[in-house]
């Protein structure tokens, strides 16, 4: 990113042009993983790029204005979602596990798709049982798709934190699986 640095307190400055360069296809990218449509995307991209450009003056720029960016794509994003009131259907991430296009083909009769789509609400049933820090790790890694290095970002942790929770979380699901 081109920047200057302000003469007195040796801090870079951006425009907002440059920080919207910098970030939109990052910024799409991200929610894309979220949303998983276009339209909704360009329209999380949209909105957080407008809500910066209306808070521009206050941003810090010593701050990390990354972290920002992400937070409030983050937020746009779930917002979109609770207006979409998704459902776990059988074209949602969380069937896109290995081997479920087999499945899914092998599938044709409606009582073997129904028990498909049962046993994925069954597993998000039980993802939201999970303790609240497990869960949104859980849930951003194998529901999102999300890359460590995203969940790391998204929630200000470190790698080791976001590693050990989503495998006590793994583990309680396996856990609460084998019970029902």
């Amino acid at each position: 990113m081109d920047m200057q640095h302000t003469v007195n307190r040796g801090i870079p400055v951006i425009s907002y042009e440059q920080l919207f360069e910098h970030y939109k296809d990052k910024i799409f990218s991200f929610a894309w993983k979220i949303l998983r449509s276009k339209m909704d995307s360009e329209e999380a991209v949209q909105e957080t790029f407008l809500k910066l450009y209306v808070n521009f003056e206050r941003l810090d720029p010593a701050g990390s204005v990354s972290s920002l960016i992400f937070t409030t794509t983050k937020n746009i994003c779930i917002d979109i979602l609770r207006k979409r009131k998704t459902k776990l259907t059988l074209s949602h991430p969380m069937m896109k596990h290995e081997g479920w296009e087999d499945q899914a083909a092998e599938a044709v009769r409606p009582e073997d798709v129904l028990i498909l789509k049962e046993a994925s609400e069954d597993l998000l049933a039980a993802i939201n049982k999970l303790p609240k820090a497990y869960r949104l790790m859980v849930y951003q890694r194998y529901v999102l798709d999300l890359s460590m290095e995203e969940i790391v970002e998204m929630n200000h942790m470190k790698m080791n934190t976001v590693k050990s929770r989503l495998k006590r979380g793994r583990d309680l699901l396996k856990k609460h699986m084998e019970k029902a």
